[in-house]
């Protein structure tokens, strides 16, 4: 069975002063990831930690299925964890440490072994049974740690920064597989990341932290295409941010964004579908790279300096200065010939616009 998990005005600050967690409200929904990512001192690892247990909380609730836990020692929670480090024992070999957990919860021998194969089959690492730890690859050792943490049927499952310890491209085939058998085992489960791109893959729910404090939250596609704020446009994948002015009768037939570099106009329905609470006044413009083209007809957005290229593969990433000296970030097919120095026009994808309050 899978618990939801509600946190209520999570606090927490340490003696000497330092406010790791500001009054943190959270609901991670039941049988669903909710991914925790923020840069280092946000806070992520300290809600993991209340939530497992092993810190206390200065002040607030933890709440599984309704029943405060606050106060409950880690034991008594039935979570399962996987840390950064997998703690695998060394001595032992890949069954015995799936069955530790169920050792220890003095589980008879036949059902630990039924549990423990049945874990290994889902983890796809049953031939590797009876190796030893150090026989592993990095990858292999992930899934022992994920099978050892769901084989006792744990309510909740917390996931510490897994990944972070393999390379770039295991950690990508990892990250695919690791989100395939938490769907698969159907467990509530709060994963850790100070990584963007596994946050997105993995949660269902994301979660962005700064200073101790939730910015948003919301699926990954609402989090990446409508940020709350300048903060987590800029932390979650890459933004062009731009002052500009919003004047909603400028224009007979739609709504007129001046920037420094020029202005464009909104049709109405556009307007009206995606952003109806839309004000006259100042705000910041997003928009992301890849929604920016060169411009190859007579509607032209904005030109700019090329002053940098970065080959990134099936595409180039293009860094170009305006006139007024915005900076701005396209990405664009790797057959495209720009070259340094090269003024570009550029276009905007209208629909794929965003506006923040301006900070």
């Amino acid at each position: 069975m899978s618990y939801e998990i509600r946190i209520k005005n999570l606090r927490k600050v340490y003696p000497d002063g330092t406010v790791a967690l500001a009054g943190v409200d959270l609901v991670c929904p039941r049988s669903k990831t909710t991914s925790l990512v923020g840069p280092s001192g946000s806070g992520k690892s300290t809600i993991l930690k209340i939530v497992a247990g092993l810190l206390d909380a200065s002040s607030g609730q933890v709440l599984f299925e309704g029943r405060d836990v606050t106060y409950l020692p880690p034991e008594k929670r039935n979570i399962g964890m996987v840390f950064q480090s997998y703690a695998l024992f060394p001595n032992m070999t890949v069954r015995e440490n799936v069955e530790f957990g169920m050792l220890v919860r003095r589980v008879s021998a036949a059902e630990r072994r039924r549990r423990a194969e049945e874990a290994l089959e889902t983890a796809q690492i049953a031939p590797l049974a009876n190796r030893r730890i150090h026989q592993l690859s990095g990858g292999q050792q992930q899934r022992v740690a994920l099978a050892r943490a769901v084989v006792f049927q744990p309510d909740i499952l917390l996931l510490d920064e897994p990944l972070s310890a393999l390379d770039a491209k295991i950690r990508v085939e990892l990250r695919n597989e690791l989100a395939r058998l938490l769907r698969q085992f159907g467990i509530t489960a709060v994963y850790v990341t100070h990584d963007q791109q596994e946050a997105m893959s993995l949660g269902d729910q994301v979660v962005v932290l700064d200073k101790g404090e939730i910015m948003q939250i919301g699926a990954p596609y609402e989090i990446y295409s409508r940020p709350a704020n300048d903060f987590v446009a800029r932390f979650v994948g890459s933004a062009n941010l731009f002052e500009a002015h919003i004047d909603v009768s400028g224009h007979a037939d739609g709504v007129v964004v001046r920037t420094r570099f020029g202005e464009v106009v909104l049709e109405r329905r556009v307007v009206d579908a995606r952003w109806p609470d839309l004000a006259h006044g100042g705000v910041n413009l997003m928009c992301r790279p890849e929604d920016v083209r060169l411009a190859d007809g007579d509607e032209v957005h904005a030109r700019m300096r090329v002053v940098e290229r970065i080959f990134l593969g099936d595409r180039i990433r293009v860094i170009g200065e305006t006139e007024p000296g915005d900076r701005i970030v396209i990405e664009i097919d790797n057959a495209a010939t720009v070259a340094d120095g090269e003024v570009i026009s550029i276009v905007f994808d209208m629909e794929k616009l965003h506006f923040l309050p301006r900070q």
